[in-house]
């Protein structure tokens, strides 16, 4: 369950805001929301052979969202839950930096499929920055970062093995490796929500689709 809440809070959240709902109202409905389901069993009748989990939770925040607009007046959900303790980051600053750079993307789905892809991005670095920290690495890692993605040639071999203090032939098999690393977490990470091993590939393809997007 933490999991979840750390995948897909600020992805819920932008759906909402890009629904409309104000950053208070958008916090206390993916707060309870997310409540909601820790203490009901909605997750648990989720049919892998139906979909993508996470098309079923947009689904059942679509539903929730619905219902609470329906009984805004009523009594809070959340029961006995302590919902502040989901609060997931400055959420509201990482929206208003997406809406600024996406004003064409008015689609809450794809605000929502977007800040998935990018969340799974951000945690597949934030694992590969603990593993270089673990191992005293850190300033390697930020290093070989600007180039984990963008192409390299020529001289910039040559600056990145003066970063390194190495030569650069050992500056392209470090790089080589947080690369295969990152693909490597990145497909964890996403495999986590995958039941059919089958589907795999299909939701890599999906999250690159997404992220492309989400650059265009």
């Amino acid at each position: 369950m933490s999991q979840l809440i750390e995948k897909y809070w600020q992805p819920l959240y932008f759906f909402a805001r890009r629904q409309g709902l104000s950053s208070a109202d958008a916090e206390d409905a993916t707060q309870s929301f997310l409540a909601h389901l820790i203490e009901g069993e909605s997750l648990a009748s989720a049919d892998p052979a139906k979909g993508r989990f996470r098309t079923y939770l947009l689904t059942l925040w679509k539903r929730y969202l619905i219902d609470r607009y329906r009984s805004e007046n009523s009594q809070k959900r959340g029961g006995d839950v302590q919902v502040t303790s989901l609060y997931c980051g400055d959420v509201e600053a990482a929206w208003l930096s997406y809406a600024t750079s996406n004003k064409s993307a008015s689609d809450p789905d794809r605000a929502y499929y977007e800040e998935w892809a990018s969340t799974v991005v951000r945690t597949a670095l934030a694992h590969l920055k603990s593993e270089y920290s673990q191992s005293h690495r850190e300033a390697t890692f930020s290093a070989l970062l600007p180039f984990l993605t963008a192409p390299i040639q020529g001289d910039r071999y040559q600056d990145l093995a003066t970063k390194l203090s190495t030569t650069v032939g050992a500056a392209k098999v470090a790089l080589h490796r947080l690369r295969l690393r990152f693909a490597q977490t990145l497909r964890q990470l996403v495999q986590e929500t995958v039941d059919d091993p089958d589907d795999l590939e299909a939701e890599i393809e999906e999250l690159k689709r997404h992220l492309e997007k989400l650059r265009s």
